[in-house]
C-alpha cells in the first residue's frame, strides 16, 4: 500500500491516524510512520482498511469502539474568541488556529502565534489543549500583561468539551483568568 493510498483512505473513511492506532491497538507512532512511508503497511492492515472502505457497516460498528469519538475536537480550522478583564476592563480579541493529527497551530490578529498540541482526554470526557504562545514585542494580552521590548512565551493549557458548535472554557493566562470560546468554522482542505 503506497503512503498517498494510506491517507487518501484515512481520508474518505474520515479517520484520523490516532483514531486508526486507538482501532488497531498500536501507538500512533507507528500508523505515522506508515503515513509517511518510513514503514510500509502491513498486510493485515492493509485487508482490514480494504473491509472497513468497502463494508459502511463494519466501518460504524469499529467506530462505536472509539468510546468517546462523538465528544473529541474534529480536525478543521477553528475560529478562538478571548475576553480577560484588566483593571476592571473587559477586553477581547480573536484567533485562528488549525488542528490536525494532535497539533495545534495558529495566530491571533495582533500577531501573537501558537502551536501545540490537543489530545482526547476519555475519562474526563474533555479535549486537552496545550500551546506555547509566542506575544510580539511591546504585545499586551488582554489581561494587561505586558511583553516588554523583547517579546514573552507563555505555556497555556486548558480544557475543551467539542465545539458543536462552540465550546467555552475560563483558562489561566499568565496568572489572570481568560474566557475563550471555541468555534469549529470548518473542515481542512483537501
Amino acid at each position: 500500500m503506497a503512503t498517498r493510498s494510506l491517507k487518501a483512505i484515512l481520508d474518505q473513511l474520515g479517520l484520523k491516524q490516532a483514531e486508526l492506532a486507538r482501532l488497531l491497538d498500536v501507538s500512533p507512532r507507528t500508523v505515522s510512520l506508515w503515513a509517511t512511508g518510513e514503514t510500509g503497511v502491513p498486510g493485515p492492515v492493509a485487508a482490514y482498511l480494504r473491509v472497513v472502505q468497502s463494508r459502511p457497516d463494519v466501518l460504524h460498528l469499529e467506530l462505536k469502539r472509539l468510546s468517546g469519538r462523538d465528544k473529541m475536537l474534529d480536525e478543521g480550522i477553528y475560529g478562538f474568541t478571548y475576553k480577560g478583564e484588566h483593571m476592571g476592563i473587559l477586553d477581547g480579541d480573536s484567533a485562528l488556529a488549525v488542528l490536525r493529527n494532535g497539533k495545534i497551530l495558529g495566530s491571533d490578529r495582533a500577531g501573537a502565534v501558537f502551536a501545540g498540541s490537543y489530545e482526547y482526554d476519555g475519562v474526563n470526557e474533555l479535549n486537552k489543549v496545550h500551546v506555547r504562545m509566542q506575544v510580539p514585542p511591546e504585545g499586551e494580552l488582554v489581561t494587561g500583561y505586558a511583553a516588554g521590548p523583547n517579546g514573552a512565551v507563555l505555556d497555556i493549557a486548558g480544557n475543551f468539551q467539542r465545539a458543536e458548535p462552540y465550546s467555552k472554557a475560563v483558562i489561566e493566562v499568565a496568572g489572570r483568568p481568560v474566557e475563550i470560546t471555541l468555534s469549529y468554522l470548518g473542515p481542512l482542505p483537501n
